[in-house]
């Protein structure tokens, strides 16, 4: 049997979404950010870029602990865009 559901929720707080979040497995939790990237990707102009500046300026000193534990946890390939990035701001 398939059932299909629409749900519409208009005040849903980030605080909600974040109690959401947590209820997920380490699965769930890593298609949820699948899925922000690829609604965000598709975004014209600066898009996900800018936004993640906008995201870590009003980011509190614990959201950024908690975006900081879960990069730490990625591997040190996914970082190599950056030290590229920064060698070719400083050559310029």
């Amino acid at each position: 049997m398939r059932v299909t559901r629409t749900i519409q929720i208009n005040d849903l707080t980030p605080g909600e979404l974040a109690d959401l979040f947590t209820e997920f497995d380490e699965y769930g939790q890593a298609q949820f950010f699948e899925r922000v990237w690829e609604i965000a990707k598709a975004w014209p102009g600066a898009g996900w870029c800018q936004q993640s500046f906008s995201i870590a300026r009003q980011a509190s000193p614990a959201a950024r602990e908690a975006i900081r534990v879960l990069a730490s946890h990625l591997p040190p390939e996914d970082f190599a865009y950056i030290a590229a990035a920064q060698e070719q701001s400083h050559e310029a």
